[in-house]
């Protein structure tokens, strides 16, 4: 019975109010996966791995917010081609990594921002460099 009280607290840590899992368990799959949901367009698996130290971005928006968010994010982060290099040590527990994009003959870097959450112990991506990857958005 302790055992399974454990397990529901362990889980509900790591689930949104709809029930999905959410964040990574380290910031590396967190960035892989943020970038992916993002070339595939994929509104919930962007917002999965996105969030705070306090609360993934889906505990703190609304769907309407999110959607705004995700397209500006989607525009911005298209590739043909990804490579991610790091972490190297942030400020506050964070983890920074290179990500280099290739989108046709366009190419960016940028940096993304991973946090720790602090109740579930999942990773999340808390930001990223945008200005960065702007030539990537352009059409």
């Amino acid at each position: 019975m302790v055992l399974v009280a454990m397990l529901g607290a362990l889980l509900t840590g790591c689930l949104s109010p709809g029930g999905a899992a959410t964040g990574a368990a380290t910031a590396e799959e967190a960035v892989r996966r943020y970038v992916a949901a993002a070339d595939a367009k994929d509104v919930d698996g962007l917002a999965a791995v996105w969030g705070t130290a306090q609360a993934p971005l889906a505990d703190r928006a609304g769907r309407p917010e999110i959607e705004r968010r995700a397209f500006i994010v989607f525009c911005h982060l298209q590739h043909d081609a990804v490579e991610l290099t790091g972490p190297a040590l942030g400020e506050g527990g964070r983890q920074l990594y290179r990500v280099a994009l290739r989108q046709g003959e366009r190419s960016a870097t940028t940096t993304f921002t991973t946090i720790q959450n602090a109740r579930s112990q999942r990773w999340f991506v808390e930001t990223f460099d945008l200005p960065a990857v702007v030539a990537l958005c352009t059409h």
